[in-house]
């Protein structure tokens, strides 16, 4: 299976303290950088799990975009149909987390992914059509996301809500997302209600709204999964967390490698977990040791669901 991922690829700066969070002053702590965006994990994690990956973004022309697609490119993703601004730097994602891993603010500097309008993606639209499924991050405008959909045709599409920001623009187009990607957060703001206490009471209304299947994650809850009238949830792996940025990209990209073996959705989920679980272990946002020999592995010394 050929997977075109379509949205952000930016470089991820994490600052973790080494204590709890003392608003209004400064925190000691440790500062690393990473590459990061989306679509750009999504499209690593599938090239260490032995799938042939495209990535759709925009860079600036700077350092960090050179590193950003050299980086990819090293790891046999297909970036090619990357194209530089003359516009914008590099987009870039600092978060702030906690020593055991959690986040407490991140900061998106993603302006430049606003350049990924419809007709920018229309170039592309040949090539994409040679793909047998995309993959769709919110990092890009609302209206190219619903442009995508419009013109998939038979392929399927798989679209991940981002943020609580970006997810509410999502609503309207719930109805003809194959398959959905959000945290509990997200999918409260796709709903339009304060919060919901774990994935599985998110489901309902979103199905309620229109969404045919998807997956929402709740971190050490767990996730849920619908398709159709079936619903199923499912507890996180078993991991010793050390950063959890990257952990719903990593879902994302196991549960896209389990599709791509003729799972159904909930099945091609515990692969998700799998890769989720692994990548919360790694100081990295792209766990370098994900492999897919390591994914069954995982799988098998959680046991049978």
């Amino acid at each position: 299976m050929t997977i075109a991922c379509i949205g952000g690829a930016h470089v991820d700066r994490h600052g973790v303290l080494r204590g709890p969070l003392i608003p209004g002053t400064s925190n000691r702590g440790d500062l690393r950088t990473d590459f990061g965006g989306v679509a750009g994990n999504v499209a690593e994690n599938l090239a260490r799990l032995g799938r042939h990956a495209s990535i759709v973004t925009r860079v600036g022309a700077d350092d960090a975009g050179r590193q950003v697609t050299g980086h990819l490119a090293e790891l046999g993703v297909d970036t090619s149909m990357c194209e530089v601004s003359t516009m914008h730097a590099t987009a870039s994602y600092t978060a702030i987390l906690e020593s055991n891993g959690e986040l407490v603010v991140g900061l998106a500097d993603a302006d430049i992914y606003e350049e990924l309008d419809p007709p920018a993606l229309e170039r592309r639209l040949p090539r994409l059509r040679a793909h047998d499924y995309w993959f769709v991050d919110t990092n890009i405008p609302a209206v190219s996301v619903a442009w995508l959909l419009s013109v998939a045709g038979e392929i399927p599409v798989a679209v991940d809500a981002v943020s609580v920001e970006r997810a509410r623009a999502l609503r309207p187009l719930l109805p003809r997302i194959p398959v959905l990607f959000a945290n509990v957060a997200q999918a409260a703001a796709l709903v339009g209600v304060e919060s919901f206490p774990h994935p599985r009471h998110a489901a309902n209304p979103l199905r309620e709204l229109g969404a045919r299947a998807g997956i929402v994650t709740g971190g050490r809850m767990g996730i849920a999964v619908w398709w159709g009238d079936d619903l199923e949830e499912f507890p996180a792996l078993q991991a010793q967390p050390r950063d959890v940025t990257g952990a719903g990209d990593a879902l994302v990209a196991g549960t896209l490698f389990g599709l791509s073996q003729w799972n159904m959705l909930p099945d091609a989920a515990q692969f998700g977990l799998a890769a989720a679980a692994i990548t919360v272990e790694s100081e990295h946002t792209r766990a370098p040791e994900l492999s897919a020999e390591l994914l069954h592995r995982r799988m098998i010394q959680h046991g049978p669901r």
